[in-house]
Parts: C-alpha cells; structure tokens; sequence
C-alpha cells in the first residue's frame, strides 16, 4: 500500500492546508503522514509531496473543526499543533480522521485508549505546561514611545495563545511581545484586535526604554530582594518551578540581584 508523505509549513494554517489536500485526494490516514520539515532518512518507496500554504483551503478546514469538534476540542487540537515535537501534525491530523467519522467528533478526544488520541492529549499538554507558566513570566518594559515590550523564546509555538491572554488584560494598551527563536512579533495597538508579524530584520537593542523604566526594574529587584528568605532557600525547587531558562527574560533575575535565591 503506497505512503505518503506532505511536507508543510510549520504552522496551522500549513498543517490545516496539508489536512484539507490529503482529503481531497482521498488519501488513507493510516498511511499518510504530515510532517513540517524534511526528514533526514527518506522511507523507501513513499511519495513526499510538498504542500503550499493556502488560506482558503486553511479555513475551510479550521471551520469545519471549529464547528464539529466545539470551542474545546478546537482549543486542544490547536494546542498539540504548537507543540514542538516533530510528529504532530501526523498525530492531529489521523485524530481529527479517527474523529470526523464518529457522529460527535467531539468525543474522540476522550478515547484515551487510542494511540493517536494519547499522543495529541501529551502534545497538548507540553505546549498547555509552557504556555501556563509563560502567563506568570512574562515581563513587560515600558519603551520611549510607551509601547510595552517584551521577550520570550519558549520550546514551543505558544505566541497566540499568550497574545490572547494579555490582549484580554491589557486592552488599552499598546505591547509587543517578541518569540525570539521564530522572529514573531505579538502587535497589539491599543483598543484593537492583535496580530503576528515575523519580521527577521528588527533590531531589538535600538528599542530604548522609558526614563522610569531603569528605576521601576531596580524597585522590583530590590523587592523581590527583601521578601526572600534566605534560610529558606532551595535552588532545586526554584529550577523545577522556575526553569532556567526562563531566567535571562526575567527582570528580576538581571543586573544587580539576578543571583537572589
């Protein structure tokens, strides 16, 4: 039985595309994979195909999932997408398959049972675990122009789910929050909808910092200072609450008390 193999842009709107290509040519989900990169060992006798990202096919299938498997079951599959591992897309992709064929799509995601349904709920949750932990890291600065800046590079593509936290919190005002390792941009004006840009050639060093900036960071190292116990301490707990390298992004744990336990 031939293979197949459709090699897309690592996103969901590429995934989405490479979802809505393997149905239009009726491809089996058990001998189909997505895959968002090239593999290093090519499989002896599949067909790789290469799979053009296409919003109008990308949003047929984000509606159809929106609607069949509901707000949650959306949000879950959405979330195993912006995992980092590499088998993802095959994993979401042979669920929603496993899914579409039941008459409540929505309750393959409880099948735990299921091989496929096991390994979205695990990618799910490692991207969930970063993301919720990002929700209390984030730092914010205040630059020149009084745009809130921030940066962060996490394992895994939780941008959006972070802009739709902070967008809900701070609505009037103006933030980006910058994905270093992807060059993505979260850029939300004040009163309006966010979106993501990706601009590679932004010089991150020439966004100067407000005048009060410096002080405010120095009053909340020296806070954060005070309230420590130093008998108290316990660098092994820290590292499994607060991994390390959450750290460099951290106001807290830069210049003058970055070594406070």
């Amino acid at each position: 039985m031939e293979e197949h193999i459709l090699i897309c842009e690592d996103s969901v709107e590429g995934i989405f595309t490479a979802i809505y290509i393997a149905y239009e040519k009726r491809y089996r989900p058990e001998t189909t994979g997505i895959v968002t990169s090239e593999e290093g060992n090519l499989r002896l006798f599949a067909v790789y195909e290469h799979i053009l990202t296409d919003p109008v096919k990308s949003g047929k299938v984000f509606r159809t999932l929106r609607e069949r498997f509901g707000e949650e079951g959306f949000y879950v599959l959405c979330l195993a997408l912006a995992s980092c591992q590499e088998d993802k897309a095959t994993a979401v992709y042979r669920c929603v398959a496993k899914g579409l064929r039941l008459r409540r799509p929505y309750r393959i995601l409880t099948q735990h049972a299921d091989t496929d349904v096991d390994r979205v709920q695990k990618l799910k949750y490692h991207a969930w675990h970063e993301m919720h932990q990002l929700l209390g890291f984030v730092r914010f600065r205040e630059l020149k122009n009084g745009v809130l800046f921030s940066e962060v590079c996490p394992k895994n593509n939780v941008l959006a789910f972070l802009a739709d936290h902070f967008s809900d919190r701070f609505p009037g005002e103006h933030f980006l929050i910058c994905d270093l390792g992807r060059n993505l941009f979260v850029v939300h004006e004040a009163g309006q909808p966010w979106f993501l840009a990706c601009d590679p050639h932004v010089k991150r060093e020439n966004m100067e910092e407000s005048a009060e900036e410096a002080r405010y960071q120095e009053l909340f190292r020296h806070f954060c200072h005070k309230i420590a116990i130093e008998a108290r301490g316990s660098e092994a707990l820290q590292k499994g609450m607060l991994p390390l390298r959450f750290r460099p992004y951290m106001t807290e744990f830069t210049n003058s008390f970055q070594n406070i336990k």
